[in-house]
């Protein structure tokens, strides 16, 4: 299968007029014949979605292979080629659940029996988190941080878990954190409340990331720096942000981007399930969620998940000019880095064809992940 792309986004920045050649489900030719089977205005490594909850009526903790069908084409479609199946904080068993029907899920895209974006595994965002940020979050179901607890409730599933929010200045973050380093599982701090001492002791334990910044965590004060201050002055650590312009002032997304630039900031949709559903009430992540004008909010007022897929957040990021190569790399290429997924996040021999094609006013095109797999927008 060959794609033609009038620009594409390499490795060393925008080329004009490239065919992509692919066979099975990687890149194997790249030239300049304008012969293809497909063209667009815009190739780029296929989105990678950190942190997503859902959407399209899907909820992450829901074992229903037709609703995550559904959720998996309608993001597909927005060209996210990758994501990590998050779960929220919530009944153990029930997790426990949720974990094999992830499990399953990711075996029957294996087989070649489910389409859709390409879950790659799991994050976990808590349940080890503060009572003090819990966010939307259900206060009453978080825990203290423990080696002991974590086999319990998760090391069945540990081969799927590749990475965990918690916040890290609770009692046992530390060991928690230390031995889940030694699985190959990635951590990051978020719903935290950690001074900005604690985060620099966390940031140089093991911590590589922060949660959704700036959301559900202490905020910046001149006489107490905080866990944000700590995470935007080191130059090692990530910081996800929700570009869904409700989540970050652009004054705020700008200053992420200008502290950590394109290889140490990640998009990140913290989709729920009633993304790209009408307005109303749903009950999703174990709690009520009240949509109004997109925006999703729990009862109390507490904003509960993103409101669009990682395409909206690349035409969001776009619109306040933030160059166009570094918003597709924060939404692709950093996310397979810091997953240690080298086979993603860009375009070159070797590499898989996880790919997505765009119009010159980023409307979706086309998605493509290998010549099995292609959805024309």
């Amino acid at each position: 299968m060959r794609l033609f792309a009038r620009k594409a986004l390499l490795p060393s920045g925008w080329q004009q007029e490239v065919c992509i050649e692919i066979a099975g489900d990687a890149i194997t030719g790249l030239s300049r014949s304008p012969q293809a089977d497909y063209s667009v205005d815009l190739l780029v490594p296929g989105l990678f979605d950190l942190h997503n909850h859902g959407g399209d009526g899907y909820d992450a903790g829901q074992r229903s292979l037709s609703d995550l069908r559904r959720f998996l084409d309608a993001m597909f479609a927005c060209g996210v080629t990758d994501m990590l199946m998050t779960l929220s904080t919530g009944d153990p068993a029930k997790l426990r659940d949720d974990l094999q029907f992830v499990r399953e899920a990711m075996r029957l895209q294996q087989d070649g029996k489910l389409g859709g974006t390409r879950i790659q595994g799991v994050h976990m965002e808590g349940p080890f988190l503060s009572p003090k940020r819990p966010g939307a979050m259900v206060a009453s179901q978080l825990l203290m941080p423990d080696i002991d607890r974590f086999q319990s409730l998760f090391g069945t599933s540990l081969d799927l878990i590749r990475e965990v929010t918690l916040a890290p200045e609770l009692p046992g973050a530390a060991a928690l954190v230390a031995w889940l380093q030694n699985q190959g599982i990635r951590v990051q701090a978020g719903h935290t409340d950690a001074s900005y001492e604690q985060a620099c002791e966390a940031f140089a334990a093991g911590f590589d990331s922060v949660c959704h910044t700036f959301n559900a965590s202490r905020g910046i004060h001149h006489r107490e720096p905080g866990v944000l201050t700590a995470a935007l002055l080191d130059p090692s650590v990530f910081c996800e942000a929700i570009c869904d312009l409700n989540h970050l002032h652009p004054a705020i997304i700008r200053l992420i981007y200008q502290a950590k630039g394109p290889d140490r900031m990640l998009l990140v949709s913290d989709s729920t399930m009633p993304t790209h559903c009408p307005d109303g009430v749903y009950q999703a992540a174990n709690h009520p969620v009240i949509v109004k004008n997109g925006v999703k909010r729990t009862p109390e007022g507490a904003l509960s998940g993103g409101s669009c897929y990682l395409d909206q957040s690349v035409r969001n990021l776009a619109a306040l000019q933030i160059p166009l190569d570094d918003v597709f790399n924060m939404a692709s290429r950093t996310p397979a880095a810091r997953m240690r997924l080298p086979r993603l996040g860009s375009i070159r021999i070797g590499q898989l064809a996880h790919l997505a094609g765009y119009s010159d006013d980023l409307a979706p095109a086309l998605s493509v992940c290998g010549e099995g797999q292609v959805a024309v927008s």
